[in-house]
Order: structure tokens, then sequence, then C-alpha cells
């Protein structure tokens, strides 16, 4: 029984980082400014129809719709430039019904672009992707 549950285990930790892992590369090969949560897209920044802020000084990045009610917003612990950069982050977004935040979310810098940054969250399975205007 110890035998068949320790290969349960290691399926199950295989396959789950292996899930992880398309999900994560998936996100990353998007060029969208946008915020996912899980392979749900939750924001995506249309510059026909939103606007994007960015201050160096707060570490604070927003999308949001011209009318602002949809966006996503999040304040860094330090601003995130270097690939493997790993940051702390406090994230807020709206869904169809609600205002959400995440508070001390870790994120790690996957991708830089240019001015262009993509971060990804393991554990809340959370990507977002934002550009660092000067």
């Amino acid at each position: 029984m110890k035998k068949f549950a320790a290969i349960l285990l290691c399926m199950l930790v295989v396959f789950g980082c292996d899930g992880l892992a398309r999900r994560r590369n998936a996100f990353v090969e998007n060029n969208d400014i946008r915020l996912q949560i899980g392979g749900t897209v939750q924001f995506r920044y249309d510059p026909l129809t939103c606007q994007l802020s960015f201050s160096r000084d707060r570490r604070e990045f927003r999308a949001q719709t011209d009318n602002t009610s949809d966006y996503y917003s999040v304040v860094f612990s330090e601003i995130p430039f270097l690939l493997g950069q790993t940051v702390s982050a406090d994230l807020t977004w709206t869904t169809e019904t609600d205002i959400l935040t995440r508070k001390n979310l870790t994120l790690e810098v996957i991708k830089v672009e240019g001015e262009k940054v993509w971060l990804w969250s393991d554990s809340g399975r959370i990507g977002l992707s934002i550009r660092l205007l000067e």
C-alpha cells in the first residue's frame, strides 16, 4: 500500500507541475497586457478602450477601461525588471460581480521584452503582464 501511495504521489507531482508549466508557457507566449488567473483572462488591455498608468515612485501599475469599470492594479515591493527576479505585490482586480484582492503575492519575472514585463505566481496560478511606462 505504501508503494502505491508513493507512486500516486509522484504521478500527482509530475502531472501537476506539467499543467503549471503549460499554463505558464501559454501565458508568456501572448503579448497582451493582461491579468490571468488559472486559465481565465480576468482583464485584457485594449488600446482603443483602456488606459495604462505606472508610477515608479509608488511602484504601482494599473490597467483599466476608460470608464474605470474594469481594471487590475498592482503595487510591487520593488520594480520588477530583471529576468528571474522575485517580488512581492498587492494585486486588486475586478470581476463581473466583485473587486478582489491578493496581498503579499509572490511573483517571478519570467519574461522581459523592452518595457513589457511578464510575471507569474506558481502558488496562485496568477500571471500578469505590465508595461513600465516612463
